[in-house]
């Protein structure tokens, strides 16, 4: 009987678990949807290394940055693949314009005034 009552314990315990975290894993990502209104070129120092990204602005999110890596950039079609180009030149921002659905971490950095969201995945849409 004991026995019993323990795994009854137990399975309300990992039910409740399961239904407190259950919330969390769908917050993981946050979706923005708009028109590409600029595409830039950064990077970021740090000891021993360089990172090089991409920001996105959408027009309908003015004051939210998207930063992508240049991986999902070229792979997405936004900008040609550039090589080792410091500049990034109009012809190789092909997604300007673009009307996308970007899935971003759903965390941002920054100030809520000027928030960046780091982009996993660029879905365009039709114009």
């Amino acid at each position: 009987m004991a026995f019993r009552n323990g795994k009854i314990i137990l399975s309300m315990a990992l039910a409740f678990l399961l239904a407190g975290s259950g919330p969390v894993f769908g917050q993981a990502t946050k979706t923005f949807t708009g028109k590409i209104s600029e595409i830039a070129k950064g990077s970021e120092l740090d000891i021993a290394k360089r990172d090089i990204f991409y920001t996105l602005r959408l027009a309908e999110h003015p004051g939210i940055l998207f930063r992508l890596t240049p991986e999902e950039a070229v792979r997405s079609g936004v900008i040609e693949a550039t090589g080792n180009t410091v500049v990034l030149t109009p012809k190789m921002s092909k997604g300007l314009g673009w009307k996308v659905k970007l899935t971003c971490e759903a965390r941002y950095t920054g100030e809520s005034k000027s928030r960046t969201y780091l982009v996993l995945a660029v879905e365009r849409l039709e114009n």
